[in-house]
């Protein structure tokens, strides 16, 4: 089995591997020992969904195809609504949106808007449901019926630069929201207690997204785990005030190789989402496994050594839609979210990629030159493209926690002592114009995500790395850098690849035993894969798709971010855009769900800056 790599990628940033490596990937942790973690307070490390969703540059214009605004509405925060909407669940006559992190992290949770009319969705502001002060809610959120109680639940992923007290923080929150109006707490940070190592920690894995189902007269949820290999958790929720986690073994790598040898750059292999349905007798899980693609699972029996393998999917080893505009060039992976056709008979799968151009980084000097690896960018540098590179040889400064002498290049920095902010303002007073900071001996080869902002690229790599750009014969942990000095020379240059896109998948799920999973086609919206659109008109990627309950419409809707609502129809001849929606002065849509209300068919979706847009396809 090939080793993972599992950095966190967050927007804006690059992620390095091999001669193309994958770009901006979305945010999620590294799995390494002790990756993603400050070394002391106020060190300035990006955690988890920091920045995952980000950015507010531009929009395309306003225009409407088959598609009606049937209402919208906007939901309050004090510190203001735009980056603070997430994701959208509909039941009954209301709907629960998420408040994220951006741009301050203070009152998660999640707001609560009366939509028995559709054309005026209102907020109730005293029925927002808040979290733990010190996180936050993003992905996934679901109302799910438990014998007599319409239960709420909801993920918890933690603050930038925050250390909860123990026991408040990760997992999931559970809430009775019977009377909408007045939510009741059942539970709250419920989720895995246990260590990568195997010992029992104070506070929740943090959870970047979950799912619930019921099963005869048992309830269960599944949660991605952020902080462990075994990321794909299954509790049991019969009772919501006291869930229980029934099985915490299932590392789909481990179990089931659904990693790819090829092309190589798929090293970021992890759960980021799921959903749960009943095939004849059988209960499947459509899980999302990033880099390892798109994965069914038999989760009839749920507990450890019954959850079975269905099917997975591989990816080609050359982007479809660069290919078909004259560019060879490997696919990203990022398999995000998906849908089940009503039929069973397709699955719908977001690529979601925040970084539209592909970075490789190579030391081309010395005894390891012609050596590729991964680097991490800053949260608010500029970012490595075809117009900006790293190139030349570096120059060794120490922790460069002290002013630095004057210089130019690029400086290599050791990580510790002092912020990584600190380092960055230091190298540019003395003139340098790019920084590499490598690990230190106690995190070793875990890479994190800096938390700084400046003029000049900033980027992060392993220890191993490090000590091969100062030339050192020994590149082991342990090994010490020296004394500030010349290095060897590295090249981190860029090539546009686009922004993420859709694949269309036919299943086949038999009653028992294996079934199959095989691509069918792709879509992009043709400004995602435009040069000119790399910047200026905010985030092109895809986000979420849900597809249309009646399996006769053969539609899904897409929520594109700032490409806005598109709709598509799907079947054995592929995907074809029939409809879409970008408001005046843009739109920046998150979540999207189908709600049904009269015999008629509506779509929700989540734009962050605003709140909930409520639609009906109107061919």
């Amino acid at each position: 089995m090939r080793k993972r790599t599992r950095v966190i990628p967050v927007a804006g940033a690059i992620a390095l591997t091999v001669s193309l490596a994958p770009g901006l990937a979305g945010a999620h942790p590294d799995h390494n020992s002790g990756g993603g973690r400050e070394l002391f307070p106020g060190e300035g490390v990006v955690t988890v969904s920091e920045k995952q969703h980000d950015g507010d540059e531009g929009h395309l214009p306003a225009s409407s195809e088959n598609v009606t605004l049937v209402g919208k509405g906007d939901v309050k925060n004090p510190k203001g609504t735009t980056g603070r909407v997430a994701d959208v669940y509909a039941f009954g006559d209301y709907a629960y949106l998420t408040a994220f992190r951006d741009p301050v992290c203070e009152r998660g949770g999640v707001h609560v808007m009366d939509i028995a009319r559709l054309d005026k969705p209102k907020e109730i502001v005293s029925a927002f449901i808040p979290t733990s002060p010190g996180s936050y809610a993003g992905e996934g959120i679901q109302v799910i019926e438990i014998g007599a109680r319409d239960v709420l639940i909801h993920q918890n992923e933690t603050c930038p630069g925050v250390t909860p007290p123990a026991g408040t923080s990760g997992g999931i929150n559970l809430w009775d929201v019977t009377n909408p109006r007045k939510p009741v707490n059942l539970a709250m940070h419920a989720g895995d207690y246990t260590a990568p190592n195997g010992s029992t920690e104070l506070s929740a894995n943090t959870v970047h997204s979950m799912f619930a189902w019921t099963a005869g007269t048992e309830t269960y949820v599944v949660l991605v785990d952020n902080e462990e290999f075994t990321d794909v958790d299954i509790m049991n929720i019969t009772d919501p005030t006291r869930p229980r986690m029934i099985n915490d073994s299932l590392d789909l790598v481990d179990l089931f190789a659904v990693d790819q040898a090829s092309p190589d750059n798929l090293t970021s292999v992890f759960s980021h989402d799921m959903m749960v349905y009943q095939v004849g007798d059988r209960f499947v899980m459509s899980m999302n496994y990033w880099d390892g693609g798109y994965v069914l699972l038999d989760v009839t029996d749920p507990t450890p050594g019954n959850v079975e393998l269905i099917a997975e999917s591989d990816y080609a080893e050359l982007d479809e839609e660069r290919l078909a505009r004259g560019h060879e060039i490997s696919p990203e992976g990022n398999a995000h979210q998906s849908e089940l056709s009503p039929d069973f008979q397709y699955l719908i799968g977001t690529d979601e990629d925040f970084n539209p151009f592909r970075v490789t980084a190579l030391i081309t000097s010395g005894q390891y030159a012609g050596t590729e690896y991964i680097a991490v960018q800053a949260s608010d540098v500029p970012p490595i493209d075809d117009e900006t590179t790293i190139e030349g040889q570096i120059t060794f400064v120490g922790l460069g926690c002290d002013p630095v002498p004057p210089g130019d290049g690029t400086a290599l920095i050791e990580r510790g002592v002092c912020p990584f902010q600190q380092k960055l303002d230091n190298i540019t007073a003395a003139g340098y114009d790019a920084g590499i900071v490598f690990n230190n001996n106690t995190e070793c080869d875990a890479l994190v995500t800096m938390l700084a902002a400046g003029t000049i690229p900033f980027v992060f790599v392993s220890r191993t790395v490090g000590l091969q750009l100062l030339d050192s014969d020994d590149t082991a942990c342990g090994t010490a850098a020296g004394d500030p000095r010349a290095g060897v020379s590295t090249s981190i240059t860029g090539v546009f690849d686009g922004w993420g896109y859709v694949r269309l998948f036919g299943v086949d799920i038999p009653e028992s035993g294996p079934g199959s999973i095989e691509q069918i086609d792709t879509y992009a919206i043709e400004e995602s894969q435009d040069r000119d659109h790399a910047t200026g008109s905010g985030d092109l990627s895809v986000h979420e798709v849900a597809i249309d309950p009646d399996a006769e419409k053969r539609l899904a809707y897409l929520s594109y971010y700032t490409g806005g609502l598109r709709v598509v129809s799907y079947g054995d001849e592929g995907l074809t855009e029939v409809g879409h929606f970008i408001d005046e002065g843009g739109n920046n849509f998150w979540g999207v769900e189908v709600y049904e209300r009269d015999g008629e068919t509506y779509v929700l979706a989540s734009d962050r800056d605003f709140g909930l847009y409520v639609f009906q396809y109107t061919p």
